[in-house]
């Protein structure tokens, strides 16, 4: 049953899986839903209640078109998790988060370091800083070019084309990049999420410090022939805090919520 949390001017629908007295929130990857979470119920019962949300401008949970003009914040995000803990009872909550959602996992846990209890990060974006999205999403020329990719991606295509025939573009991650925005509707999806989420950029050396002193626990899962998220990427943060930070690499590539691995991640939220 999909049901929706009000804090602010934000509402998200979510959806809980499995029963337990440890209380997880789980966040999905670009253009999909919190229904990829629905294989952990049965792995969790007893131990964990998973609420998995639909992100802004996905699934049920309805997003003003403003908010791609005026971006989220890392404390706005942060005080609506905070609520919606306190909602639950709960004075610490767990993360989990894949691909676009361990982005905001990673900034959650250096936000409200306080109510996080482990953070569990599949394939997650957010280990390596972005400087070109960061710098077209900031400027003003930058975003008009996102909102005339939306309408003619030709020229954005041709060069995704060209990078992949020089070698420079790895021939999964330009299939994964023309699937992203082969319709104008995922066009529009990924200029409205990339540009209200612009503003969520964790920094890996603040989230090291903050598991030290919070004493938090955190597992990535890498798939080793992820060409979206390379394994080779956890090693910076594993390298800043390789007391707390776990990493575990499957046999998959960048979708890894799949009845396979679910048990081995499923085991890592406690």
């Amino acid at each position: 049953m999909t049901r929706h949390f009000t804090h602010g001017h934000t509402t998200l629908a979510y959806r809980s899986y499995g029963s337990g007295p440890a209380q997880v929130i789980a966040l999905h990857g670009f253009g999909r839903t919190g229904a990829d979470f629905a294989l952990f119920g049965p792995l969790v019962e007893g131990r964990c209640t998973v609420h998995a949300f639909d992100l802004h401008f996905h699934g049920a949970s309805a997003t003003p078109a403003h908010r791609a003009h005026e971006p989220f914040t890392p404390a706005e995000l942060a005080a609506y998790v905070t609520a919606f803990a306190d909602h639950l009872g709960a004075g610490k909550v767990s993360l989990l988060g894949y691909s676009l959602g361990g982005r905001i996992a990673l900034s959650l846990l250096t936000t409200m370091p306080q109510r996080i209890d482990r953070v569990v990060l599949v394939a997650p974006d957010g280990l390596k800083p972005r400087p070109w999205y960061r710098g077209l999403a900031a400027s003003r020329f930058g975003r008009h070019l996102y909102g005339r990719f939306v309408d003619d991606p030709r020229r954005a295509h041709a060069l995704m084309h060209a990078l992949h025939r020089t070698g420079l573009l790895r021939p999964k991650l330009h299939r994964f990049l023309l699937d992203q925005t082969d319709s104008r509707a995922k066009r529009q999806k990924v200029h409205d999420v990339w540009l209200s989420y612009r503003l969520i950029e964790p920094d890996l050396g603040d989230a090291a410090r903050v598991l030290e002193a919070h004493a938090i626990g955190l597992t990535l899962f890498l798939g080793r022939t992820d060409s979206v998220i390379p394994a080779h990427l956890a090693e910076a943060l594993q390298r800043r805090a390789p007391q707390r930070v776990q990493v575990e690499l499957l046999d998959g590539g960048h979708v890894l919520l799949t009845p396979a691995f679910a048990p081995a991640i499923a085991a890592a939220l406690g």
